[in-house]
């Protein structure tokens, strides 16, 4: 079971501290997948990789990879589960490969 609050992921009741606190947390594939909360990236400049994969045990296992390569990019939602689907706020919806966090396929939408 997959639970959370703030920075704290609860995995199968075990805490688990986080770098920033999560928008949404679920299992897929036998992974734990983390999207942290778009809004806590405070620099000015750079992007914000901020979905991740986990094993059980909290190890890192990927961080997605973002679809575009301008300064303040990042996921603000998972639309769905599977297949993964993460919004980003340049307007790209993204099938995200499970596996390795590499986008299979992408789509404009605005």
């Amino acid at each position: 079971m997959i639970a959370f609050s703030g920075k704290t992921l609860l995995i199968d009741g075990n805490p688990l501290e986080l770098d920033y606190p999560v928008a949404d947390a679920f299992e897929l594939e036998g992974r734990i997948i983390v999207l942290f909360n778009p809004d806590a990236y405070t620099e000015k400049f750079g992007q914000f990789p901020n979905l991740i994969a986990l094993r059980s045990t909290g190890e890192r296992l990927w961080t997605a990879e973002l679809p575009t390569t301008t300064s303040g990019d990042r996921y603000y939602k998972v639309t769905a589960q599977p297949p993964l689907v993460a919004c980003s706020i340049y307007s790209q919806e993204c099938e995200i490969e499970p596996a390795t966090g590499l986008i299979k396929a992408r789509r404009f939408f605005k």
